[in-house]
């Protein structure tokens, strides 16, 4: 993704009815907080998306899903549009999210803001990253406290081998998992380069419910990681962001996008479609 400030540049999942609750519009009711998206093809952009855009994008089109960034000190957009109002217009239409919560990077990064080296204080970290995540998607209107709902931080690529960069990100993934685990608890995301976010680290010990991999391959295919296990997140726990930064036009408006394949969870449930993302 790589929309941050800096000039650098779903096994467990809920099946609770969300809701996102709003004074400005009517409610609109969303079966299931999240749910396997299994071939559904999607994108994310670095701002949100007019309604009319969406719109535009929604008919005789490919997608089925937007990736939003919710908030976190290293968003690099604003998102103007965000409410919601906004989701449950969305929702009408007929589309689905991935929520993104982009804070701190690793240490030594480059990036502006970075979480601590030391793995203890990283760990802490994570989780009040997780708190503030969780926050927002209440603020969002998302009911039964967002319980069940996916959101993924956004963890940048870093070098592994300087200022105990790796072991503090271990630290401060597995905070940010435990503190979505607490009831009521979110379903919990981690984005990144397959390689250079080091994904695969992060399986071993209180691991992500999936993992929402970067490799620009044009492989749609999110069995196809390079560095990360067949083994790890084998379970719809998988979306994969398989063509970077590029514009696409459809009925009539023009964007600039990553492009997303889902075998693994987005809000509302999704359904089986097909095979492309496996």
């Amino acid at each position: 993704m790589t929309r941050l400030k800096v000039a650098l540049l779903v096994a467990a999942v809920g099946a609770q009815v969300v809701l996102f609750s709003s004074t400005a519009a009517p409610t609109f009711a969303l079966s299931s907080g999240s749910g396997a998206g299994i071939s559904m093809h999607g994108f994310d952009t670095c701002q949100d998306p007019s309604v009319s855009a969406s719109k535009a994008w929604w008919t005789n089109t490919p997608w089925s899903w937007i990736g939003l960034y919710i908030g976190g000190s290293e968003m690099a957009c604003s998102q103007p549009n965000l409410s919601a109002s906004y989701l449950n217009t969305l929702r009408g239409i007929g589309w689905r999210f991935q929520f993104i919560w982009v804070g701190p990077q690793a240490p030594c990064s480059g990036f502006g803001i970075t979480f601590s080296s030391n793995t203890t204080t990283a760990y802490a970290q994570g989780r009040a990253e997780a708190r503030a995540a969780r926050s927002r998607l209440i603020g969002l209107g998302i009911t039964n406290q967002a319980s069940g709902t996916p959101v993924t931080f956004d963890l940048e690529a870093f070098n592994a081998s300087v200022c105990n960069a790796r072991a503090a990100a271990v630290s401060f993934v597995r905070g940010w998992v435990d503190q979505l685990h607490v009831a009521p608890a979110q379903s919990a995301g981690v984005y990144g380069s397959t390689c250079a976010s080091q994904l695969q680290s992060y399986a071993a010990v209180h691991p992500p419910d999936y993992i929402w991999g970067a490799d620009y391959d044009g492989n749609e295919h999110t069995s196809v990681m390079p560095c990360v296990g067949a083994g790890s997140w084998s379970h719809h726990q998988r979306l994969k962001q398989y063509i970077g930064g590029h514009n696409e036009r459809w009925g009539g408006v023009t964007m600039n996008i990553d492009t997303d394949c889902s075998n693994g969870p987005v809000a509302p449930v999704g359904g089986n479609f097909g095979t492309a993302c496996l």
